[in-house]
């Protein structure tokens, strides 16, 4: 079997619509039809989002989530944290914590992040069922193959009303790696995602905030409440996300969406490689990255030796001019989308990391006057359809002195990151929950030929884990 082709199960023709036909695949899903190439790209984003789920664990929203929700008995682990909560409780807190930095994968089909609410929901689930390794895998897989499908339907106009997708598709993910998890056949994994049909939501207005990072704990929660609901005989419409008054229908309002962009080439593919994962290498809207990569490039090259005269005329996508911020950032959070503050901090400092976003860096006058030499305009010939692009041109008094576009990230499938990268950002993000000895053990586990259990990974992730749980 090739890396891109899916189950025979999932094969065969799929008449009844999109809500039936993507359940049947999750039902049909089987650890030994996922190609070895798609097991290996589950477990570099699961390792990916762990990481920096790691660096979220200490940060506020996740303090504040697991004060509220937390137990000191709870039945699942809290990543980096020595309390415990429920299951569904864990999924919130671990999901806030995945994307509190804005560290975690992205992906085209969904246009939003498929790890930070599935990867939570999964080892929380998988935790209290005794999972094995295997097990997560496939229903990673299964959980982006559906949130990414799902996101083809609504396509763009789904987030130009104002939803965020990791909140409303990564629900609907979420609820099908879960139904995986947990066997459900394909009429409980159909209800599964009505069900979780019903609880997407997630407003954008709130991104610059606390609660942009909420949204993926609660797609999580969402995941595992609806899943286990489905598994105890609770009952969705059999055409929830297709039908009169259905998800499609609600969350697109122009008529452009279309369950038929979700099947084809449905059974032939796997979205874990293509699209595929796109990796961040910033805690910053993913759509400015192109960019900062091109700022490092010339700033490392010597382009931007500062003096007087000195300009950054910054080129970007129609899609990045609607998630820009406009105003100075009024608060660390608010700064991930401001291009102007993102850019200064990379010509002024050479880098672009999680210290770079607090309220207090904010204050750097040295950041603040490079910011004012930046200059952002919409690429007026863009690709259309390509939120990544951007265009640096650097300017002296008036005359251009370099100038680079970049269609894609460091980081995306056609620009991917090497191991030692990868190994790199979970190291400095894990170790700011754990030891670093106990951070490197963990790396070793998560990219182990045979994946370890649920149980065995919740208990590395865990604050108060002894060094003998990771082997």
């Amino acid at each position: 079997m090739s890396a891109q082709a899916a189950p025979a199960a999932a094969a065969a023709p799929l008449s009844e619509g999109l809500t039936q036909a993507l359940a049947e695949f999750v039902a049909g899903l089987r650890e030994q039809d996922v190609p070895a190439a798609v097991r290996r790209e589950a477990q570099r984003a699961i390792a990916d989002c762990l990481g920096g789920g790691l660096a979220g664990a200490v940060d506020g929203v996740t303090g504040i989530a697991a004060a509220t929700l937390g137990q000191a008995r709870g039945d699942c682990t809290l990543w980096g944290r020595a309390d415990r909560a429920s299951v569904d409780d864990a999924a919130l807190i671990n999901g806030c914590a995945a994307h509190a930095h804005a560290l975690d994968d992205t992906h085209e089909s969904m246009r939003g992040h498929p790890s930070a609410p599935i990867v939570p929901a999964i080892v929380a689930l998988g935790e209290l069922l005794g999972s094995d390794g295997g097990a997560l895998l496939t229903a990673y897989v299964a959980g982006v193959e559906v949130a990414g499908r799902l996101g083809r339907s609504v396509n763009d106009r789904h987030s130009q009303l104002g939803w965020h997708t990791t909140c409303t598709l990564g629900a609907v993910g979420a609820a099908a790696a879960c139904s995986s998890l947990l066997g459900l056949d394909a009429e409980r994994a159909r209800h599964a995602l009505g069900i979780a049909s019903s609880m997407a939501g997630g407003l954008r207005v709130n991104f610059g905030t606390m609660t942009k990072a909420l949204h993926a704990g609660l797609a999580a929660r969402h995941g595992v409440l609806a899943a286990r609901l489905a598994a105890g005989g609770m009952t969705a419409s059999p055409v929830a996300l297709e039908g009169q008054e259905g998800f499609l229908q609600l969350f697109c309002d122009d008529g452009s969406q279309d369950a038929g962009r979700a099947l084809r080439p449905m059974g032939q593919t796997f979205e874990v490689l293509s699209p595929g994962i796109v990796y961040k290498r910033y805690p910053t809207c993913s759509l400015m990255h192109a960019l900062i990569d091109m700022v490092l490039q010339a700033r490392a090259a010597g382009w931007l030796a500062p003096g007087e005269g000195l300009e950054l005329h910054c080129g970007i996508s129609q899609r990045l001019e609607a998630a820009r911020g406009k105003g100075w950032p009024a608060a660390g959070l608010a700064a991930k989308f401001h291009v102007e503050y993102c850019v200064a901090v990379a010509a002024c400092l050479g880098t672009q990391d999680i210290g770079d976003f607090t309220d207090e860096a904010l204050g750097s006058p040295q950041v603040r006057d490079w910011a004012g030499r930046v200059r952002v305009s919409v690429g007026p010939d863009f690709p259309a359809g390509n939120g990544d692009f951007a265009s640096l041109a650097v300017m002296r008094d008036g005359a251009e002195v370099f100038r680079q576009t970049q269609a894609k990230p460091q980081g995306h499938p056609s620009m991917p990151l090497s191991e030692a990268q990868h190994e790199a950002k979970f190291m400095r993000h894990a170790a700011m929950a754990l030891p670093a000895e106990r951070a490197a053990k963990l790396w070793r586990l998560l990219h182990a030929p045979r994946p370890c259990s649920v149980p065995e990974l919740s208990a590395a992730l865990s604050a108060v884990g002894s060094q003998d749980s990771i082997t």
